[in-house]
């Protein structure tokens, strides 16, 4: 049986993880979401422009330089995104596998791999594939975590190398999400004072890299810390004005995690038939073999043909892993609990927390937003199952079903994904549009989205609109225009409108953030930009659209009128099968009046907003 597992279950897990990485590589230069991705691609075209950052996250700058070596090609960035994170989670389950199982590396490194495909599931919403502020938190927690486990393994590079890591992580999460990076920060020092208390040195040595890092970092772009933390209030206070539950009374709280008892039925059931092939795996490997090829059958075809007949849910990914545990402790009268040693036990413990870690004072749904980290809690039930390696198991036949299980889950959950990508038309396997993209690269869009983009490059080039102008957009919604067009979004990377909860999705509305106050953290975002700037900036409207931002309130705040425009350029806004499932007609505005008498105005009306604040206190 041993030759069945080394000759047969092996090579097909090999190949599964292969083509679901394969498959997400292939489709990375598929769909452009306008809203999103727009954000995610001004902020990392142009960071420097930016006096305020919302969300408050600095992961333009890190993306800035790989931006540019990638000639500004989505798709390219979309790839190396993909192949970081799934290196980084190989790297990690790897580890991790050796820590606790006696497996040679050549096994080790294929039960490895096809555990931290479950890595890519941080692409669910398919936005994520364009670098962003999830994304490097995501990479930040697995460097994080992989230096803690080097900093365990003999040999002095080693232990020096992994304590680097963790503080190079830790900088990495502050650039990304200062919540998590709090979070990690505590999350390690709980770490080191319970297991290794020799190591508090080695730790500080950490913290000191990240702090040097954050310090050169603060000097690069506001000259020093005193900007860098007038960059971080600022942005907090415009945050507040946009009411997106990004509060501190809010930070710390408990959602609901979204079941059904169907779905809960389902999930027992698949724990059950999880634990039986590793729990009788290594005596009865016939049929626990037989199950892993089939699933693994059944993963290949989802990935290759999109039929997908048990659609995971994304609570799935927690409470499959969860009842994992919860059953093992049972077995044998609790003899995996029993003797446990407290390396594992700390280890399962992090990783059952990381993914809330990584979405610690996001606006969404923990566990939804905790899901992206699937991963962790995968590899919280390899180290919390590893005394069963010291028990004469066939390490390979126990792993090879938790390894199916991931394989299949990730599969799952990007076809959903691929069907009914967010913010696009449904199907991303359909679309055949090839649109070529000024700033560099190709993708593969659908019809109507290629054909509104052609039509507003057509028609704002001929009228005078020219790359790097400055525009101020109304629309609430198309950031991704902008970028298209070359253009500079003032005061924000993305303005972004109203939103209007609809269907209850995970315990909240969706859309997740209402921004209830996207009129006044508009007005207020803008207030950090040039009168000059301003003067000269066109302006993109969406008067019928349903997340217009309101035109006579925010361009009065800094002087403006619509007459003071004429309109250049028209064209419809795409529909999508998403948030907006109509077209509406939008407008580029271009200034008619001199930019001296424009300027002047700006400023008159930034002061009298100034003198209403002030008598406001009073």
């Amino acid at each position: 049986m041993s030759v069945f597992l080394d000759w047969t279950l092996l090579p097909l897990s090999a190949a599964t993880t292969g083509i679901l990485f394969a498959w997400l590589l292939y489709y990375s230069s598929y769909g452009f979401n306008l809203g999103s991705e727009g954000l995610y691609l001004n902020s990392i075209a142009n960071p420097f422009a930016y006096a305020i950052n919302i969300p408050p996250s600095l992961f333009g700058f890190v993306y800035h330089w790989p931006y540019q070596w990638a000639g500004g090609d989505i798709a390219v960035l979309r790839m190396a995104n993909v192949t970081l994170t799934m290196a980084l989670g190989w790297i990690l389950s790897f580890l991790v596998i050796r820590r606790f199982w006696t497996v040679d590396w050549p096994r080790a490194a294929v039960l490895s791999a096809g555990i931290a495909s479950l890595a890519l599931v941080n692409f669910h919403s398919t936005l994520s594939r364009t670098p962003n502020y999830n994304t490097l938190t995501f990479h930040s927690l697995l460097m994080v975590m992989i230096g803690l486990l080097l900093a365990d393994r003999p040999g002095r590079i080693r232990r020096v190398s992994g304590w680097i890591l963790v503080g190079v992580g830790g900088w990495f999460c502050f650039m990304a999400k200062p919540t998590a990076a709090a979070a990690i920060a505590l999350v390690v020092m709980l770490y080191v004072v319970v297991l290794r208390r020799k190591s508090l040195l080695p730790m500080l040595g950490a913290g000191l890299v990240a702090l040097t890092l954050l310090t050169v970092t603060a000097y690069v772009i506001d000259g020093g810390i005193t900007g860098l933390v007038t960059r971080m209030l600022n942005s907090a206070d415009v945050e507040s004005l946009l009411d997106a539950r990004h509060r501190v009374s809010l930070m710390f709280r408990i959602d609901w995690l979204e079941t059904s008892p169907a779905q809960l039925a389902f999930t027992i059931l698949t724990a059950i038939a999880l634990l039986l092939s590793i729990l009788v795996g290594s005596r009865h490997r016939l049929l626990p073999s037989l199950a892993v090829a089939a699933v693994s059958i059944v993963t290949i075809t989802i990935a290759v043909l999109g039929a997908d007949p048990i659609s995971i849910k994304l609570s799935t990914l927690f409470l499959v892993p969860a009842f994992t545990c919860v059953g093992g402790i049972f077995y044998r009268g609790g003899l995996v609990l029993r003797t446990q040693a407290p390396t594992s036990i700390a280890l399962a413990l992090t990783f059952l927390v990381l993914p809330h870690v990584s979405a610690l004072g996001s606006s969404v749904n923990y566990w939804w937003g905790g899901s992206k980290a699937a991963l962790f809690w995968m590899l919280a039930v390899i180290a919390f199952l590893s005394p069963l390696a010291q028990k004469g198991r066939c390490v390979v036949a126990t792993l090879l079903p938790l390894t199916a299980l991931a394989q299949l889950f990730t599969a799952s959950v990007i076809n959903d994904a691929t069907l009914r990508p967010r913010g696009q038309e449904n199907d991303l396997r359909a679309y055949a549009a090839v649109t070529p993209l000024a700033r560099g690269g190709t993708l593969v869009l659908s019809q109507s989205l290629s054909d509104y983009l052609a039509r507003a490059r057509a028609q704002a080039r001929p009228v005078g609109l020219e790359v790097g102008t400055s525009v101020v957009d109304l629309s609430g919604h198309s950031p991704g225009l902008l970028f298209v067009l070359e253009t500079r979004a003032l005061g924000l990377p993305w303005l972004i409108g109203p939103r209007d909860p609809v269907e209850a999705h995970f315990g909240q509305s969706r859309p997740l953030v209402p921004y209830a106050g996207s009129n006044a953290a508009a007005a207020e975002a803008l207030g950090f930009e040039n009168c000059a700037d301003l003067a000269k900036a066109w302006v993109l409207i969406e008067p019928e659209g349903p997340h217009h931002l309101d035109q006579a309130g925010v361009m009065a705040s800094f002087g403006a009128r619509q007459s003071d425009y004429a309109a250049a350029a028209a064209f419809e806004a795409p529909i999508n099968d998403g948030d907006n499932p109509d077209a509406y007609r939008q407008s580029l505005l271009k200034p008619v009046r001199p930019a001296a008498v424009a300027e002047q105005s700006c400023r008159e009306a930034r002061q009298q907003r100034r003198d209403r604040q002030k008598w406001s206190r009073w």
